[in-house]
């Protein structure tokens, strides 16, 4: 069978576009040819910075045939009085290429069985692929010379071939052939390749592993490898360069001795964010004055002679900062942020600090922290955007919270506030600190950080739009929602401190809209979780979010046990039918406008049945409580079900709307006292059942 070999070169892209680039590019090309019924096996696809790879081996070389039905005219139109084709058949017959006496009748129309010749595969590529390519998005894109299609970088060559012939096509005036080319420096020259094999194995003779995975064992064995100690190689950092370079070779280097005097965060940040080099360890532990980076082209002496004149050059420019930020202490630097505004209509980043303060000493309070831990919350607060005012965060503002914590550490206000301030803005680093009182403190920082600036930004009606997010608004949803997982003492709603966030602000006579706020938020956080829960199933993600109860929706932990304990009742559609009649009912009942009472008279009720579902219902509310309350989903389950069969034993025998008010009164109480028992695990009547 014909392979099918996709190259697109073009400029370096971004390392943070290129596995998604050629993942969604492989994704776009396997649903084209499956939609055309060639495709056979699943393909493969690569990729480095200057290219986009991706072959399917085996696919047929045609189509087959096939057969459509093809609705004609009516009966009525389609012969005259005397039973003869009309006009209207005969033409419908010519335009389908068939025989007047091929056609067969119905009760309402006339039909055709049209034979459908399946296409060559090589023209459906050249309409296909071009398709496939235009397809591909990226964060940011841009236009070259006269093009009028937005790319991650400009297009230079498109390689195509199936079966060894060219695929041709163009793209913004680059037109497809069977040449390749090697590295940019080592061998630009241009080769001929028409299959995937031989393009992988020309490419490696001409300095380019296309391989993503060949490159990162190639990284991190020769790092390790040259290494005076242990290099540092965060996951992150490591896929990093792999996508920075198509030949990766590591050198070692160094920088001067004296700059080790800095704080050891400020040394690999600067290393590892600004150089996507990898800090070395001594075996004992220390942080060495050596670095190995991770070259794509030059010679080892020069690229290390620069690495190291970049990296001293920097380290210079943050000693001198560090030295002069030396000469003020945490409460100076908190008050120069009175001239930093946080943002125009929410004041300056001073008067955040004492929102923050209070926000997180009373999110403390709320998850049961000791006094001595509220105070630090309330510290961690005041203190943790004092360092955007220092000038070594001037110089790199990837310290930010990183020196803070430094130099709250140094002034002495505690290791769980300098713990907390270091970690603001890394959640997963704040999470490391499992449930330590440094952990839980910044656990406190990190929500106050997050629902201060959702208060702030949703109070003014600045919401997310579309693929628009200014202000990360989302991003700080997500990482609310992730904290409350993580995080068992945070059952209260978010809801909840949102108001506290807004009375904040009321406090500093910043006017904000509280109800668009809240419905705001409400409505973010109903969109993130088929995000960061796409195992659940889509109406139990609806049924566990009820679309008024803000405060369920922002409760996180509410939303996941909702949907672990439907998760369970969803099995048995019997039980679903049950427990959807009374919420309808009561739900039917409120758009009416009916008054509902309550709580259930008994003597009311009028009905056996109705006593006996009463008592089960009773007896089931504190479990249901107690599951709630303790998260416990086969507690509420169970508890549900116990009232499952008297229901069904009312329904068989009781009419709820009675025409006697007091017992229909009484009815409707009771089915409002079991649908509140089963809205404990979510709205059954979003449940979608088969048939």
């Amino acid at each position: 069978m014909p392979e099918l070999l996709l190259e697109l070169g073009c400029e370096e892209l971004p390392a943070t576009f290129v596995r998604r680039a050629y993942t969604d590019l492989l994704s776009a090309v396997g649903e084209q040819l499956r939609a055309a019924g060639v495709l056979r096996s699943e393909g493969e696809a690569m990729g480095t910075p200057r290219r986009l790879i991706v072959s399917f081996r085996d696919l047929l070389e045609r189509q087959e045939d096939s057969e459509k039905e093809q609705r004609g005219p009516s009966l009525k139109a389609a012969f005259d009085a005397d039973g003869n084709p009309s006009p209207a058949l005969l033409g419908f017959c010519k335009s389908q290429g068939v025989d007047p006496g091929s056609i067969r009748k119905d009760d309402a129309y006339v039909w055709i069985t049209k034979k459908i010749e399946g296409r060559q595969t090589l023209a459906l590529l050249q309409e296909e692929l071009p398709k496939a390519i235009r397809s591909l998005s990226f964060d940011k894109t841009m236009r070259w010379g006269g093009s009028r299609m937005r790319f991650a970088r400009p297009i230079r060559w498109l390689l195509a071939s199936f079966g060894g012939q060219v695929v041709e096509f163009e793209i913004e005036g680059v037109r497809s052939g069977i040449e390749s080319r090697g590295h940019r420096f080592y061998a630009p020259e241009p080769f001929k390749a028409t299959s995937f094999d031989e393009l992988l194995k020309s490419l490696r003779s001409r300095h380019v592993e296309p391989d993503p995975e060949a490159r990162r064992i190639r990284i991190v064995e020769d790092s390790e490898a040259i290494a005076d100690g242990v290099p540092m190689m965060p996951p992150e950092l490591v896929e990093e360069n792999v996508f920075l370079t198509e030949w990766p070779n590591a050198i070692q280097g160094s920088f001067k001795g004296e700059y080790q005097m800095l704080p050891e965060p400020v040394l690999i940040i600067a290393m590892a964010k600004h150089e996507k080099m990898f800090p070395v360890r001594a075996e004992a532990g220390a942080l060495t004055n050596r670095f190995i980076f991770i070259r794509n082209s030059g010679e080892d002496d020069s690229v290390r002679s620069g690495c190291e004149w970049v990296l001293n050059a920097r380290f210079n420019d943050a000693r001198f900062f560090y030295l002069e930020d030396q000469t003020r202490t945490m409460d100076e630097y908190l008050q120069k942020t009175e001239g930093i505004l946080f943002q125009e209509a929410l004041g300056t980043v001073r008067a955040r600090a004492d929102r923050l303060a209070n926000l997180a000493a009373k999110i403390a309070d709320a998850t049961g922290a000791s006094p001595e831990e509220s105070r630090a919350a309330r510290s961690a607060g005041l203190y943790a955007k004092a360092d955007l005012s220092t000038g070594l965060v001037s110089e790199l503002a990837s310290l930010q919270g990183v020196i803070g914590g430094e130099y709250a550490r140094r002034d002495g206000l505690g290791d769980d506030v300098a713990a907390a301030i270091s970690c603001q803005y890394d959640p997963a680093r704040a999470a490391q600190l499992g449930d330590s009182s440094s952990g839980r403190v910044a656990k406190c920082l990190i929500v106050a950080d997050q629902i201060d600036k959702l208060a702030g930004y949703l109070g003014l009606g600045l919401a997310p739009s579309g693929s628009s997010d200014p202000f990360g608004l989302r991003r700080a949803a997500t990482i609310l929602i992730e904290t409350a997982w993580s995080w068992p003492a945070m059952k209260t709603s978010f809801d909840s401190l949102l108001g506290a966030a807004l009375h904040g602000y009321a406090e500093q006579a910043i006017t904000l809209d509280a109800h668009r706020a809240r419905s705001l938020m409400a409505e973010i956080f109903a969109n993130r979780y088929p995000v960061l829960m796409p195992e659940a199933r889509y109406d139990i993600l609806a049924a566990a979010l009820a679309p008024d109860d803000i405060a369920g929706t922002t409760s996180p932990r509410t939303v996941a046990f909702r949907v672990r304990c439907l998760g369970d009742l969803v099995a048995d559609e019997g039980f679903v039918q049950t427990a959807t009649r009374p919420i309808n009912i009561v739900a039917a009942a409120r758009k009416k406008s009916i008054a509902i009472p309550e709580t259930p008279n008994r003597a009311d009720l009028d009905s056996p049945e109705g006593a006996e579902l009463l008592g089960h219902i009773e007896r089931a509310a504190p479990d249901v409580r107690k599951a709630v309350e303790t998260e416990d989903e086969r507690l509420l389950a169970d508890a549900l079900r116990s009232i499952g069969a008297p229901i069904v034993r009312f329904f068989d025998t009781t009419l709820v709307m009675a025409e006697e008010p007091r017992v229909r009164d009484a009815r409707l109480a009771l089915m409002q006292s079991a649908a509140a028992c089963f809205l404990q695990a979510g709205d059954f009547s979003k449940i979608v059942q088969e048939g």
